[in-house]
């Protein structure tokens, strides 16, 4: 039997777990999406169905719960998308379990539904927020506030 290879992109980035450790590593995008033109972004993945993410680290490969993960930082010049920045734009501070993170979000819902608690009631499980040069994606069940 012949084991099949699928060609997959590496994106590294830098998870933030519940308990406050942090894993860098490289995480395996797909190299097109159906969604739209180009590879997987990294909140594609965390919002897909996957349990588990695996990470390819300096220590070898782990997985990670996603149930557990808070924060994953991305480079912004490699997650970037123009299509990202559509909607209305909000500025946002977001509490959370272990720390609060300010940033830029969008939102792009029809105008009668574009606030950020319409962005919130989303069933995604992480939010994509612009913070400089990262895009940061925050696990929702993590959020105690949103104040934008």
């Amino acid at each position: 039997m012949t084991e099949q290879v699928i060609a997959k992109k590496r994106r590294r980035v830098r998870f933030t777990l519940i308990d406050g450790s942090e894993v860098e590593g490289d995480v395996f995008l797909w190299l097109y999406e159906v969604r739209h033109f180009g590879p997987q972004k990294v909140g594609e993945l965390l919002n897909g169905e996957s349990g588990f993410i695996p990470v390819a680290t300096v220590q070898g490969l782990v997985h990670l719960n996603v149930v557990n993960i808070v924060t994953v930082r991305a480079t912004a010049e490699e997650e970037w998308d123009d299509l990202d920045r559509l909607g209305k734009n909000y500025t946002v501070r977001i509490r959370t379990r272990i720390g609060e993170i300010s940033g830029e979000m969008f939102v792009n819902l029809p105008a009668e539904n574009s606030r950020v608690s319409d962005c919130l009631s989303q069933a995604d499980r992480f939010l994509r927020i612009f913070c400089g040069d990262e895009i940061i994606y925050i696990g929702t069940r993590f959020v105690l506030s949103v104040q934008d």
